[in-house]
């Protein structure tokens, strides 16, 4: 049968389409598309990375190491392994980011002069205020006997779970934390449009000051400092005054001065100035290093030698004073232009619920 010619058109041009609806176009202006990405960006980087969580105290990519070792059974008891595996773990399964970013948070979760209670038992060269790592091929790891009691219960759900970054596995939202790592342990971080400072405390004055508050919630920041002196660095050197805990402690931001311990020795040469404790996050090599310029420049006189004889976890930094120098005159100038005397830059800020905002200890 002869097809009509309204079918033979139909055949040559193919099948009939439904007319096209045009849907409505919304228009932004370019500060607008670039002020709401940014606000994405930034919240992103926030939440996701840079500060911690008020609760245990943690980042992202720690919790993700401590979970991911917990679930590989490393505990205490047991053997030590490459922190090449621990790492290549946690890449792949929870914190799809670059191997040395988490390499380096590993690192430092077992420095016991970056934290006072280190997280991760380690074995190797970890580095140290001076020095920088040796390759996670050559280190090894375990959790330390104060991850376990972050961890502690985690089994038990006590804690909500989400998908990892793919949906293969799960990971903890926060960890149980049975005590307040984040004062403990302190944070550092920077994000977009804010940052977050917060100082080591000691262990024990931090339980006192936590039972305190259980048994009366509304102490004043007086009270609490009778339990809780103020920050302790796991470098040591003195804290010079309280006015900057207080205003800490009362606001959430202030500044600690640190200085350095030193004392007097006699020696076969005459007089020496020996360092023994320094500021927290500075090293003998910086304070040795900027010492012999000021000496080679003429700025600090009657130096004779710098020696560096830290060692085995001891601070020792020997400063040979010449026969007429005055002690006092050069201990003076080490601290004022070199960082023998540093200020630390308190600005507790964490994610409570989720939200970044100042510490919920912040009172009147």
């Amino acid at each position: 049968m002869a097809r009509t010619a309204a079918a033979r058109r139909r055949s040559r041009t193919g099948p009939r389409r439904a007319p096209v609806v045009e849907a409505p176009v919304r228009t932004r202006t370019l500060a607008e598309e670039v002020e709401s990405a940014f606000l994405d960006y930034s919240m992103s980087v926030i939440v996701s990375r840079a500060l911690p969580d008020v609760r245990d105290g943690l980042k992202p990519v720690h919790r993700r190491i401590l979970w991911a070792m917990h679930e590989g059974g490393l505990r205490p008891d047991r053997p030590f392994v490459k922190c090449a595996r621990v790492v290549g773990d946690v890449m792949g399964r929870f914190h799809p980011h670059g191997d040395a970013a988490i390499y380096e948070a590993l690192v430092r979760m077992g420095q016991d002069f970056s934290l006072s209670l280190p997280l991760v038992d380690k074995h190797g060269n970890f580095g140290s205020p001076s020095d920088a790592p040796a390759a996670s091929r050559y280190t090894e790891c375990r959790l330390a006997a104060a991850a376990t009691e972050l961890l502690a219960g985690i089994d038990e759900g006590t804690v909500d779970f989400q998908p990892n970054y793919d949906a293969s596995a799960e990971e903890p939202v926060v960890l149980p934390a049975r005590f307040p790592n984040l004062l403990v342990n302190g944070a550092q971080g920077i994000a977009v449009g804010m940052a977050t400072n917060v100082p080591p405390h000691n262990l024990g004055e931090v339980i006192d000051a936590t039972l305190l508050l259980i048994d009366d919630p509304e102490a004043t920041v007086g009270r609490l400092m009778a339990k809780l002196k103020g920050p302790d660095f796991p470098t040591g050197a003195r804290v010079m005054g309280r006015e900057g805990i207080e205003e800490a402690y009362r606001t959430g931001r202030g500044a600690v001065r640190l200085r350095a311990v030193t004392e007097l020795e006699e020696t076969r040469r005459g007089q020496a100035v020996v360092v023994t404790e320094i500021p927290y996050q500075t090293s003998v090599d910086a304070i040795a290093g900027k010492l012999a310029e000021l000496v080679d420049a003429g700025t600090v006189d009657g130096v004779r030698d710098i020696r560096n004889e830290s060692g085995q976890g001891e601070t020792r930094l020997v400063i040979e004073l010449k026969r007429d120098a005055n002690p006092d005159v050069v201990v003076n100038n080490l601290y004022k232009h070199t960082p023998a005397q540093t200020t630390f830059g308190v600005n507790m800020v964490a994610l409570v619920d989720g939200v970044p905002g100042p510490s919920p200890w912040s009172r009147p």
